[in-house]
């Protein structure tokens, strides 16, 4: 299951309890002003998602295709322990637009962080020198060294997201991405092809931006709760001493196996080189859940939580709707269109590739699931904020263990079509359950109706709204 990575406001301090639910007429500067945040999370997404399309192509060819399979293991490697943090981003993500003291949140969440990836590293080491695995200890401490960068890095562009400070949060995530490919092309392109460059790239590139972050995480927001005092000052808000549970563990454990564990099961069951083709394949089909969908996610949640933690049903009722004819609009519809021009996209993002044939084949069967997975951004951030994580970490599991059991099937036959195809399903059928599991939990999705309808209303009388 997706789980949608926080959002905020504005680059000055926004209070949560303003409804701003609609665009008021004012000045074009002050309109700018607003939209600003808006603005700014589309472009860091469009740079991510950018970069990404240019930088691992020129890996591809760079790199022999053994290599560069084992590349595309690890940068899902990368996007699964993000998400495998035992729900440290999740915990910020939720209370922080709450939360008085977000300092103090945000150090355990790092001591935890590192309290993990210690022990995790260290096994991880024990394994290598057993040979269990494929390569040496000295190489897998600095594959675990690069995992813990990026872990550490997206905990605090939640933060700054958390305390709606959408333009630092969005400079910080692109800087980092774009040092770490910067340096490892680099390395790879000078030096020696071999993935100990590559990993030596993410490592400095990554500890450079990750250092500079946490400084100005720290100071910034150190100076916006002394000039307009915390985010929140709920009765009900919850202190630092928040546990992590569990269910939130397991609901963000099951989702990153389930959209990231397919590449190494492809790789060790099939073969790295066909690893590698299919890795593009999903990276281009999510492109309009990660990079269209999540920066009007990331915008709306601060505001929907706050909403919901007031049991301001009107007001959340309204942030829903908007939610869910945005991202419609910004995501569904590119992503159908994406499956339907298929082969010609990747023709012109590929020209000239041997694999470019299989690679759109694999886009078509991708992305029309993809783009009806990206509704299940809105339930998510609704079930988030009810912390009902227990029924989300049900659902999770449950078709984490379906999908993982296709996908091993599926890769023992080399069916990537087939590993494809189980995808489409399974980004579908997520959203489903979510949205059936918020319509029956929250008042405001029993009144969709009536939501969809003002929602209209108000985009013919002030245009967008979100």
């Amino acid at each position: 299951m997706t789980t949608p990575i926080p959002g905020a406001s504005s680059t000055g301090v926004v209070s949560v309890t303003e409804p701003a639910l609609a665009l008021p007429a004012r000045a074009p500067a002050g309109l700018i002003r607003r939209m600003l945040p808006m603005i700014v999370l589309y472009g860091g997404r469009i740079g991510v998602a950018g970069l990404g399309l240019v930088v691992l192509p020129w890996f591809s060819r760079l790199m022999p295709s053994q290599t560069f399979g084992l590349v595309t293991t690890i940068l899902s490697l990368q996007s699964l322990v993000v998400v495998l943090d035992l729900g440290l981003s999740v915990t910020l993500a939720r209370e922080l637009p709450i939360l008085a003291d977000g300092h103090t949140l945000l150090r355990r969440s790092e001591n935890t962080l590192l309290r993990l990836h210690l022990v995790a590293t260290g096994v991880a080491i024990i394994l290598s020198f057993m040979g269990i695995l494929p390569v040496s200890p000295t190489l897998t401490g600095l594959i675990g060294v690069s995992l813990l960068l990026v872990v550490w890095q997206n905990i605090l562009v939640v933060s700054f997201i958390g305390r709606q400070r959408f333009v630092t949060a969005t400079v910080s995530q692109f800087l980092s991405l774009l040092a770490r490919q910067v340096a490892s092309l680099s390395l790879v392109a000078m030096i020696s092809t071999g993935l100990e460059a590559f990993v030596l790239g993410q490592i400095g590139g990554g500890a450079i931006v990750l250092i500079i972050s946490r400084l100005g995480f720290f100071r910034a927001t150190s100076r916006q709760d002394r000039m307009s005092g915390p985010p929140s000052e709920c009765a009900d808000a919850p202190t630092p001493s928040t546990a992590l549970n569990l269910p939130m563990m397991l609901y963000t454990a099951a989702g990153a196996m389930a959209l990231q564990l397919d590449k190494p099961l492809i790789s060790a069951l099939s073969s790295p080189a066909r690893t590698g083709s299919y890795f593009l394949a999903s990276m281009l089909s999510l492109v309009p859940i990660t990079f269209l969908a999540t920066p009007v996610s990331q915008f709306v949640q601060p505001k929907l939580i706050a909403a919901l933690a007031r049991e301001q049903t009107d007001d959340a009722a309204r942030w829903i709707g908007r939610l869910t004819v945005a991202i419609a609009v910004l995501a569904v519809l590119p992503g159908l269109a994406l499956a339907l021009f298929a082969e010609a996209i990747v023709g012109l993002w590929l020209h000239g590739s041997p694999t470019q044939v299989d690679i759109g084949h694999y886009v078509a069967l991708l992305a029309p699931g993809a783009a009806i997975g990206a509704m299940g951004l809105v339930p998510a951030i609704v079930l988030i904020g009810r912390r009902d994580y227990r029924a989300m970490a049900v659902m999770s599991c449950g078709l984490t263990t379906a999908i993982l059991l296709v996908v091993i099937l599926l890769a023992r036959q080399g069916n990537i079509a087939g590993i494809c195809m189980a995808y489409a399903c399974y980004h579908a059928l997520s959203a489903i359950l979510l949205w059936c599991r918020a319509w029956w939990l929250e008042p405001a999705f029993a009144r969709s109706l009536a939501i969809w309808a003002q929602t209209a209303n108000d985009t013919s009388q002030s245009g967008p709204t979100v």
